[in-house]
């Protein structure tokens, strides 16, 4: 099993929703969160989304997408993120059992998603 701070530079955690997808960007070798953002689940979101993730990493391959909900909410943003060359992953467990005691952030849910795989 290879260790995710050695093979990929970017991580990208995403908490879905029906109307919005957040995400936040985080540096796996000290896990420091870099960025945040909320998209709509519009074409036009989805598009927006993808171009942040984009914007926030060096290459494709060095990152790794992991988002709650891709058989759901997150379909659509998984099929996209796949096409684009990004490896998408989904999270476990879900953010519900990561998060005890932090209280209901979809921020906080983006970042613990992510974290999830280090």
């Amino acid at each position: 099993m290879s260790i995710v701070a050695n093979t990929y530079a970017h991580v990208i955690g995403i908490d879905t929703h029906a109307r919005t997808h957040t995400l936040a960007a985080i540096e796996p070798t000290t896990g420091a969160v870099t960025d945040v953002a909320t998209f709509p689940t519009t074409v036009k979101g989805l598009a927006r989304a993808l171009t942040w993730i984009t914007r926030r990493t060096t290459t494709t391959t060095a990152t790794l997408v992991v988002i709650e909900g891709v058989g759901s909410y997150g379909a659509g943003l998984a099929r996209m993120a796949g096409d684009g060359g990004f490896h998408v992953v989904e999270p476990h467990p879900t953010p519900k059992g990561l998060r005890a005691g932090r209280g209901k952030s979809d921020p906080i849910d983006a970042e613990l998603i992510a974290r999830s795989v280090l």
